[in-house]
């Protein structure tokens, strides 16, 4: 049977983890970047091609907006704290799980950003934030949820 591992490294090993999670808080790229990129590109290259996205996107309004970020947030920040909760990450739960979803909101908007622009799916910078936003929400379940299976 496996010790448990001395205190001393036990810390060490907690303060690499929230220094590699939350390193674009310091203006670094990490492996996590990366990794929150291809869950949030899986997420949102197939609504990305949608045309239901597309006209979706045309009847929207600011309130509607809202809501689909306020979603995308709050499903981002559940999935992020329920896996952190599993492993007990951090004493500041809430706190770390906050700034990850942040992260993965983050992200997943510039994922979708990118393939509604390489896409060429909208026309005018109004349709564009649109499906940006629109399309950000799969992509942030995209990437929580890779987050939630390999953390």
């Amino acid at each position: 049977m496996a010790k448990a591992l001395p205190l001393k490294f036990r810390a060490r090993e907690a303060s690499h983890v929230k220094h590699h999670e939350l390193a674009w808080m310091h203006g670094r790229v990490s492996v996590l970047l990366l990794e929150d990129f291809v869950g949030a590109a899986f997420g949102a290259v197939f609504f990305t091609v949608t045309s239901e996205v597309w006209e979706i996107a045309k009847g929207l309004g600011a309130i509607n907006i809202f809501a689909i970020f306020a979603i995308s947030m709050i499903m981002g920040f559940s999935l992020v704290y329920l896996s952190r909760r599993r492993k007990a990450v951090s004493i500041k739960l809430e706190h770390a799980a906050s700034l990850r979803a942040i992260e993965i909101y983050a992200v997943s908007f510039l994922t979708s950003l990118l393939f509604v622009l390489i896409f060429n799916t909208a026309h005018t910078t109004d349709l564009i934030i649109k499906q940006t936003f629109i399309i950000a929400l799969p992509a942030v379940v995209s990437a929580a949820t890779a987050d939630l299976l390999f953390f």
